[in-house]
């Protein structure tokens, strides 16, 4: 497989890998820095790459957007599918529900755990969103409720990766044949992780990325869509660029074809020049981030696994692309203690995800059991996690997050006392 780096043609030379934790810093040079959940890396290759996409002076989907899609095509070593660039994840789901043709009366089950930009793809087309409980190990969708959620008005599967982990796809992929429904993966966290020694993306029905501007790696905004079905490749060609039929190859040699046919609805959603050659640049990088990101979480693991008022996620990270790193904090009420605790230290927090069931837009939305997402959503924290952290500002992290729980062991044991 050609590595991704050698697709950038511009003498840009791939960074050595650094090891883990070892960018080091003493405490006194990070104390006083904010500590963001995510900070992308921006350094001078991939300002190097915009810039020679800038004077190049096409700016619009041209040969760097294809070069992307083959870019990612030969690191997630695809033979028989292909990729489709778009200017979001969002749009990458829109037009994979708009190829499987969902529209009104039609349903789809979604976890309810996830962000609301998937839920919003679907329901755009008109098609009803069911809510699915998620499985309380991985908090990806669970097959068995998937299973018992299916009517005859049922169209797709909506399975999502939750930070990095994999949905068991091939188990959703053969309800989806029993039922003759459509799988779409939404694989947003997930891009660089292998499922039982297969990147994602590599198999299964349609699997859509996120390139956005917090993702593994970024083309600022932008995502794609993966499909192994070469019609399907075309349509969603042509959904991206306003139904236009033919058009797309001249625009990947830079030029444009001034005799076309517009064959579908289609919409305004493909990735540019500059933005594509912002994402080849972090395509060069990606190993390592993913690489020096399993061992922050390792690292993470490692520090805060003795504390009984977390869960962990059970796994070693090996074969997991971790976009995210989060804990459960076992008691939901010391949740927000605890992020203003970390607040009060520099150290900024998330919450991946809500309950989209819980919004107004979909109160109405047919459901099954949502037990594990109503718990999950009241104690999932997500901590910082980035590329080429160093070794105080993790243990910045961590002492923020031991000292919280130490003192809240200390109040307890005093209140037990004087009982």
């Amino acid at each position: 497989m050609l590595p991704a780096w050698r697709l950038l043609g511009r003498g840009l030379e791939r960074p050595p890998r650094r090891e883990g934790p070892v960018i080091t810093a003493t405490a006194a040079t990070t104390a006083s820095v904010h500590v963001p959940v995510y900070r992308p890396y921006l350094g001078e290759e991939v300002q190097e790459a915009a810039r020679a996409a800038l004077e190049a002076g096409w700016l619009g989907m041209g040969k760097l957007s294809r070069d992307f899609e083959t870019g990612l095509e030969d690191y997630l070593g695809l033979t028989d599918r292909h990729v489709v660039s778009t200017n979001s994840c969002t749009e990458a789901l829109h037009i994979a529900a708009r190829l499987i043709g969902l529209g009104p009366g039609d349903e789809v089950i979604c976890p309810s755990f996830t962000y609301v930009a998937g839920h919003q793809a679907l329901s755009r087309t008109g098609a009803d969103i069911v809510f699915c409980d998620v499985e309380p190990d991985t908090l990806c969708i669970d097959p068995d409720q998937v299973r018992a959620l299916i009517t005859d008005r049922t169209r797709a599967i909506l399975a999502v990766d939750y930070l990095g982990l994999p949905c068991k796809l091939d188990e959703l992929m053969q309800i989806a044949h029993e039922h003759g429904l459509r799988v779409i993966e939404d694989a947003a966290h997930a891009f660089g992780t292998l499922s039982d020694g297969r990147p994602v993306g590599s198999f299964g029905d349609i699997t859509c990325f996120s390139f956005g501007p917090v993702k593994m790696m970024t083309t600022l905004e932008g995502g794609a869509v993966v499909t192994g079905d070469p019609a399907d490749t075309q349509v969603l060609r042509e959904l991206r660029h306003l139904g236009i039929d033919s058009d797309t190859d001249a625009r990947y040699r830079n030029q444009r074809n001034w005799d076309f046919d517009v064959v579908r609805q289609g919409y305004r959603c493909h990735l540019g020049s500059v933005p594509s050659a912002i994402g080849l640049a972090q395509l060069a990088m990606v190993d390592e981030f993913i690489g020096n990101r399993q061992d922050y979480c390792r690292y993470y693991d490692a520090q805060l696994g003795d504390l009984d008022g977390l869960q962990l996620f059970e796994t070693d990270w090996e074969g997991i692309a971790p976009y995210i790193y989060v804990v459960r904090v076992r008691d939901p009420e010391l949740r927000q203690d605890l992020v203003e605790h970390l607040k009060s230290r520099g150290v900024a927090t998330g919450i991946h995800f809500l309950g989209a069931h819980e919004f107004s837009f979909y109160a109405d939305a047919r459901r099954g059991p949502l037990d594990v997402t109503e718990l999950a959503t009241q104690q999932v924290l997500t901590l910082p996690l980035h590329p080429y952290m160093d070794t105080a500002t993790l243990d910045r992290v961590v002492s923020g997050i031991r000292s919280f729980f130490e003192a809240a062991a200390d109040g307890a044991e005093g209140i037990a006392q004087t009982a």
